[in-house]
């Protein structure tokens, strides 16, 4: 599986998922609901402003609505898998999902102050992956490297699926003092930057 990851940033996490579902009516394809930072049900039995509310519960009150433009702490990685070839199964993309998420440190495995997050399929050959990127220990998560560790983990996926032993080592207890290929490593916390900066 080939997942070409895309990240941009966006100022209000209700009018980017708003636009989703109404992209995905128009195509005739509706959202499902991956994965997300709690056990969630599909995307359509949940009240959308409600659960958008939830989302985005540590994300700092904006002055005016300039304001919140300029800040554009709604963070998106669009997954977008090779047209050509057999859509992703939902398990594989959450599962790079969570890995991006890790590596990058927006959402590491047993951080309680996490960023929270959410991953949508809007098509077979494509999820979203959101998250507002305030902590709820009120900083920011850091993303000044985002990017670069997105697609090493996408392409450690790719390579995982061409090479079956290769994944096979990798779920395997390791031997002592053998390195095994894993995620690249989280940014760490401490340089998470404070939520509300002096102007």
């Amino acid at each position: 599986m080939t997942v070409h990851p895309v990240i941009s940033r966006y100022s209000s996490a209700q009018d980017l998922i708003a636009g989703l579902v109404t992209a995905a009516a128009n195509r005739g394809h509706p959202l499902r609901l991956l994965d997300a930072w709690r056990p969630v049900p599909e995307l359509s039995a949940l009240g959308q402003q409600a659960f958008v509310a939830e989302l985005t519960a540590h994300l700092p009150q904006t002055a005016n609505p300039a304001q919140a433009v300029r800040s554009r702490m709604v963070w998106q990685c669009t997954l977008r898998t090779d047209p050509d070839r057999a859509p992703a199964t939902d398990h594989r993309f959450a599962e790079v999902a969570r890995r991006i998420l890790a590596a990058t440190g927006i959402a590491a495995p047993g951080d309680p102050t996490a960023c929270r997050w959410v991953l949508i399929r809007t098509d077979p050959h494509e999820a979203r992956l959101l998250a507002p990127l305030a902590r709820a220990d009120q900083s920011l998560a850091e993303t000044s490297r985002d990017r670069s560790l997105a697609l090493a983990v996408c392409q450690l996926a790719e390579h995982e699926d061409r090479n079956p032993r290769f994944t096979a080592a990798r779920s395997a207890p390791a031997p002592r003092g053998t390195v095994v290929a894993a995620p690249p490593a989280a940014v760490p916390q401490a340089a998470a930057r404070p939520l509300h900066r002096s102007p």
